[in-house]
């Protein structure tokens, strides 16, 4: 089959040994994958890593098929497996599956090569069939829409206003999701004109950009009067009182700590973006306002459920994150692309084309 390898600092087209899926799972084709960005965040540090060694080791260096966003169809199903899904039925599914060296993520692990590629593996029971009438391109957003479900899921100590730090596809699905709750004001912030727009027609109220504004500022046009920092500046202060969801959706360095302290008293802060760098911050800027700091991971089972539906119920606003659709060919240029262009939200890549 072809693939697209991520090995050191480059993707490269290949032939690859066709999977073969094991009891509990189903051989499939992709038909459309995502590019996410943890697989941008994965060959960053890989090129970082490349970069230690010298030229002759680096084709030593593990191999990896990414994409861990796809929608596919099933060609085979594993003997032994329970199932009722069917070969030729359409699918799209959590990118998890368990091994003997414990949990492994298909697509950024080296021993489970993901939808880049014109066939892959992926566990029955985490896969969900498509509902007739969902496109293929659309059902491959689930995964990426699951994440921002899970993260303003997590949002829980208020119910509004909610800002948004980051307008990618992560923080998109964050507003749509919050939005389809009724879950408003909401704040958008992002330096891309075109992922401001997105923001604003999948339920923003608000959009700025940070280089003209903060989105610290804006709270009485939110509708929040801050409360005391303390409720010992009160002579009655019961409840729990109210303050902002503030989702950082960046991963971008230094930027939790920004939030910490630009975040109003008794805030929620929902840490939803790609971190893998070491960050500093000062514990007290949160204990004095009495801060809640959370950290979002993947989503729950039946969040990705939820997200395909809301892909069906809202095929028109799910479209707005995908900017192109490229064929396998292009990956490594994608990537690039995905990497440094602000006009880019989500890329569809097609394994078959």
């Amino acid at each position: 089959m072809r693939a697209a390898v991520l090995q050191g600092n480059s993707i490269r087209i290949r032939q690859m040994p066709d999977p073969s899926p094991l009891a509990g799972q189903l051989l499939v084709r992709p038909i459309f994958t995502g590019i996410c960005g943890s697989d941008l965040s994965a060959r960053k540090q890989m090129a970082a890593m490349a970069d230690t060694l010298p030229p002759e080791a680096q084709g030593q260096m593990p191999a990896i098929i990414p994409g861990h966003e796809f929608s596919a169809e099933i060609i085979g199903i594993a003997p032994g497996t329970d199932t009722r899904l069917k070969a030729g039925d359409i699918i799209t599914g959590l990118p998890f599956t368990h091994t003997h060296e414990g949990p492994q993520t298909i697509g950024l692990s080296p021993a489970h090569g993901g939808g880049l590629a014109e066939l892959s593996c992926i566990d029955a029971s985490r896969s969900f069939r498509i509902p007739d009438g969902v496109p293929h391109d659309l059902a491959a957003l689930t995964e990426p829409l699951a994440v921002g479900l899970h993260a303003a899921n997590l949002a829980s100590r208020n119910r509004a206003p909610n800002v948004v730090i980051g307008c990618g596809p992560v923080g998109l699905a964050v507003i749509l999701s919050l939005s389809l709750q009724g879950r408003g004001p909401i704040l958008a912030a992002d330096f891309s004109a075109e992922r401001r727009h997105a923001a604003s027609l999948l339920g923003a109220d608000i959009v700025i950009d940070p280089r003209a504004d903060s989105a610290f500022t804006h709270w009485g046009d939110l509708g929040l009067q801050p409360f005391p920092m303390s409720p010992l500046l009160e002579r009655d202060f019961r409840g729990l009182p109210p303050g902002a969801n503030i989702f950082e959706c960046t991963g971008a360095q230094g930027l939790i700590d920004q939030v910490i302290k630009g975040a109003p008293p008794h805030s929620h802060i929902i840490v939803a973006g790609v971190c893998p760098h070491e960050e500093k911050l000062t514990p007290l800027d949160g204990i004095l306002r009495e801060l809640t700091l959370e950290f979002s991971f993947a989503y729950r089972p039946e969040e990705f459920a939820a997200a395909l539906a809301m892909i069906e119920a809202h095929p028109d606003k799910a479209a707005r994150l995908i900017t192109s659709r490229q064929p396998l060919a292009n990956t490594e240029a994608a990537f690039d692309s995905l990497a440094s262009s602000p006009s880019e939200i989500k890329i569809l890549i097609d394994p078959n084309a």
